[in-house]
């Protein structure tokens, strides 16, 4: 049995539905050409009568659940929804006698493909096979960090190989930059794998389910130093016992996260920090005592009962039982709360080498930086200067009167310490 394919594997690039539209006709003699016995749509898609009455009575147009997305591009799980059954494999990719033809395949042009980047309001065609460079470019991204392919291809490229070959066999694409961190993106891509299991396999819905959880804990802050050995030892596994490809296409890609950006993933882990400074974990929170009102609206949101205080005393916030949701933070219509990590939430970075121009960024930061270090160095007209001022007129004027040079002495020392204070 052959089955078109036309639901999207990511529900963020509906590639082969967005052909559908732009070239109904078209679009339907390809699929009619194939001879297959079936058509898969999204339940309730504006198409979907359109697209029945086009192919008339040999093929089924059949609606799915938009809920998932995966599971279709399996033979055996397309052919158990023709009879009415849950969609769950029996079998990998090619070892049944069902086959089925991807939409965006099948309706790109030949030696190419439409592929949907992320945050793109529509797809744009490339050819079959690309360079990474070219991703980047279609994707236009600056400083770009790494190139991801998503299913059925699950595919991770380092952006600085821009030459690589990539195979588009996605209609997602995803390019990391500079700014992205890989931790957090790789707990994005399992969680999702998470929600496509079957449940059919041990190895495929347990070794899903434990590699999510482990990738979770570590974007929470609560990974563990042998987390990363454990992973390398579960993904071998999978990938060879796994009965579909979900489950092996997961344990490939966290492989290949783990391979090229082991050590900034390892940082979550060993130096308690996110380097991109995108995983909200890794911010602390606290309550200004000047500002807080006591009323216990914080007490209420905090679900972990992180925050301490009652009505009339001033609240306090547990670090150890924080889990960092930031529930609080929307809670509080005073202001008393705020997070600590500035730079890095406005740079998205803790690398010293990448935080210049930080006055653009935070100008009001910067403002108040600027107030504060001339205070501190004794400028006029701020606090510092007058407490200096005086040290110089009495250690003067009692040099003066007195006669006493070591006074005098004193005073030139003092104006001496200040420039030097200023000079730092």
């Amino acid at each position: 049995m052959t089955i078109v394919n036309l639901m999207p594997a990511h529900r963020q690039a509906p590639v082969a539905l967005w052909l559908l539209a732009r070239d109904f006709d078209a679009s339907a003699k390809k699929i009619a050409a194939t001879g297959a016995e079936a058509v898969l749509l999204p339940a309730g898609h504006e198409l979907a009568a359109r697209l029945s009455d086009a192919l008339g009575d040999s093929v089924r147009v059949v609606e799915c659940n938009p809920e998932l997305g995966f599971v279709y591009a399996n033979p055996s799980a397309a052919a158990k929804v023709l009879s009415g059954e849950k969609p769950i494999p029996s079998c990998a990719n090619g070892e049944g006698a069902d086959s089925v033809i991807e939409g965006g395949t099948l309706l790109s042009e030949e030696g190419s493909r439409w592929v949907w980047p992320e945050g793109a309001s529509e797809p744009v065609c490339l050819d079959a096979t690309t360079t990474v460079a070219q991703l980047v470019a279609a994707a236009g991204a600056e400083e770009a960090k790494a190139v991801y392919v998503g299913y059925p291809a699950g595919t991770l490229v380092c952006a600085a190989d821009g030459d690589a070959q990539v195979e588009l066999a996605s209609d997602y694409v995803r390019v990391y930059t500079a700014n992205s961190c890989m931790a957090n993106a790789l707990n994005e891509i399992c969680q999702l794998y998470r929600h496509e299991t079957c449940g059919r396999c041990v190895f495929g819905h347990e070794g899903s389910h434990q590699i999510a959880t482990i990738v979770a804990d570590i974007c929470r802050k609560k990974g563990k130093p042998s987390d990363l050995a454990l992973l390398r030892d579960l993904c071998p596994v999978m990938q060879g016992q796994c009965l579909c490809e979900q489950g092996r296409v997961m344990a490939r890609t966290v492989m290949a996260f783990l391979d090229l950006f082991e050590a900034e993933i390892s940082a979550h882990i060993g130096k308690k920090t996110c380097p991109a400074g995108e995983c909200k974990a890794f911010l602390t929170y606290h309550i200004l005592a000047s500002k807080c009102q006591a009323c216990n609206a914080c007490v209420d949101s905090c679900e972990e009962d992180a925050i301490l205080g009652r009505p009339r005393f001033i609240h306090v916030i547990d670090h150890k039982a924080c889990t960092q949701c930031g529930a609080c933070l929307g809670s509080c219509e005073y202001g008393a709360i705020v997070t600590a990590g500035a730079v890095k939430h406005a740079t998205g970075s803790l690398d010293l080498d990448r935080l210049g121009g930080l006055a653009k960024k935070m100008p009001k930061t910067c403002i108040l930086f600027l107030i504060g270090a001339a205070s501190i160095s004794g400028l006029p007209p701020f606090n510092g200067f007058a407490s200096k001022w005086y040290i110089y007129q009495a250690a003067f004027e009692k040099g003066s009167s007195s006669g006493n040079f070591f006074f005098i002495f004193v005073c030139v020392v003092a104006l001496l310490t200040s420039v030097l204070t200023l000079a730092s």
